[in-house]
C-alpha cells in the first residue's frame, strides 16, 4: 500500500516536470514596426501569434504629412523587423533604417515593383521606374530607393507580392517557424486572390470607368481594373488646386458624366465639396489607409468598403 501511494505521488509530480520544458521552449514574439495599417494587417496575417506588430502612423493621419515623434522613432528602431512602403511615402524611414542593427530585417515594399510616375496613364502597364527587391542586412549595403506613386498596396495583386516579402523577412529572423509563416502566407494569398477576382468581376460591369479623387492614391487600382483617373484635386501633398485646375476638373466631370467626387478622411473635404457643388454631383469618401469603422484595420474589409463606395458612383 505504501509503495502504491509513493508511486501515485511520483506520477502526480511528474506531470508538471514533463510539461515545463515545452513552456520554456516558447521563444519571444517577433516585434515588427509597420508604417501604415495595411502593412500591419499583412504582417499579422502572415505572422499570426508569432508577431507583435506596432503601426507607426496612427489612424486618421496622412502618411504623406506624418512626421513621427522621437518616441515612435525609438520604438521602430527597437523592432526586429521594419516594414514600410518606400517610394517617398515615409521619408523618415531612412533614419529608422540607419538606427537598425545587422540582426534586423527591413522590408521596403516598393522595391522590385514597377512604379507609376506622376502623370502616367493608369492603363499603361510597364511605365515608370523598376527597382530591385532586397531586404535584410545585405540590402543596406547597396540600398536603392524606389520612386514614383507609392500607393501600391491598393492593388490586391501587388499586395500579394508585398506579403511574400514580409514572409521572407519573418523567416529570415525566425527560421524555426518557417512552416507556420509559409502556411499563413498561402492562406492569406488565397483570400487576396478571391478579393482580386471579386473586384475584377464587379468593375467589369461598371458603365462609368472614369473618376475624380482627392489625390492619386488609386492609380494602381485603376490600372489593374481598367478604370481611368481623369483628375485629382491634389497632385502632391499640400499643393492645393489652382483656379485653372479646378475649372478643368469641373469640365472633366461634366464631359465624362462622372456622378461623384471622391474625398478622403485624412484630408478636409472642403475643396471636394466646392467642386461637387459647382459640377452638380455628390461627394463620397474613399479611404486608402483604413482605421475607421466599419473596416478598421482589416485590409480586405477596407478594400470592399472602397469597392462598394465606387460602385455606387460608377455602376
Amino acid at each position: 500500500m505504501k509503495r502504491k501511494l509513493a508511486l501515485l505521488i511520483l506520477v502526480s509530480l511528474a506531470g508538471p516536470i514533463l510539461t515545463a520544458p515545452a513552456a520554456m521552449a516558447d521563444t519571444p514574439k517577433i516585434t515588427v514596426a509597420a508604417s501604415i495599417l495595411p502593412l500591419a494587417d499583412f504582417t499579422r496575417r502572415v505572422g499570426g501569434d508569432r508577431v507583435e506588430v506596432e503601426t507607426l502612423i496612427p489612424p486618421g493621419a496622412s502618411p504623406h504629412a506624418f512626421e513621427p515623434p522621437p518616441s515612435v522613432m525609438a520604438r521602430a528602431a527597437r523592432a526586429r523587423v521594419l516594414v514600410y512602403i518606400g517610394a517617398g511615402l515615409e521619408p523618415w524611414a531612412d533614419r529608422v533604417r540607419r538606427s537598425h542593427t545587422d540582426a534586423v530585417a527591413v522590408v521596403e515594399a516598393a522595391r522590385g515593383i514597377t512604379m507609376l510616375q506622376d502623370g502616367d496613364h493608369p492603363h499603361h502597364e510597364g511605365e515608370g521606374k523598376e527597382v530591385h527587391q532586397g531586404h535584410g542586412p545585405k540590402a543596406k549595403e547597396a540600398h536603392h530607393h524606389a520612386s514614383g506613386n507609392p500607393h501600391i498596396w491598393l492593388d490586391p495583386v501587388l499586395a500579394q507580392e508585398i506579403c511574400g516579402k514580409i514572409a521572407a523577412a519573418l523567416i529570415e529572423v525566425d527560421p524555426t517557424h518557417k512552416e507556420l509563416y509559409t502556411a499563413n502566407l498561402q492562406k492569406f494569398l488565397a483570400e487576396l486572390e478571391d478579393l482580386h477576382q471579386e473586384i475584377t468581376r464587379r468593375t467589369a460591369a461598371w458603365t462609368i470607368k472614369e473618376y475624380v479623387c482627392f489625390h492619386p492614391a488609386y492609380a494602381y487600382f485603376a490600372q489593374r481594373y481598367g478604370l481611368r483617373e481623369v483628375g485629382v484635386i491634389e497632385m502632391a501633398p499640400g499643393r492645393g488646386p489652382t483656379p485653372k485646375h479646378l475649372r478643368k476638373l469641373i469640365r472633366d466631370i461634366r464631359h465624362f458624366g462622372i456622378r461623384v467626387v471622391f474625398s478622403e478622411p485624412q484630408f478636409s473635404p472642403r475643396v471636394a465639396e466646392v467642386i461637387a457643388q459647382e459640377a452638380g454631383v455628390k461627394v463620397l469618401m474613399l479611404d486608402p489607409v483604413g482605421g475607421r469603422p466599419p473596416y478598421g484595420s482589416d485590409y480586405i474589409k477596407l478594400m470592399k468598403y472602397n469597392l462598394d463606395t465606387m460602385e455606387k458612383a460608377m455602376k
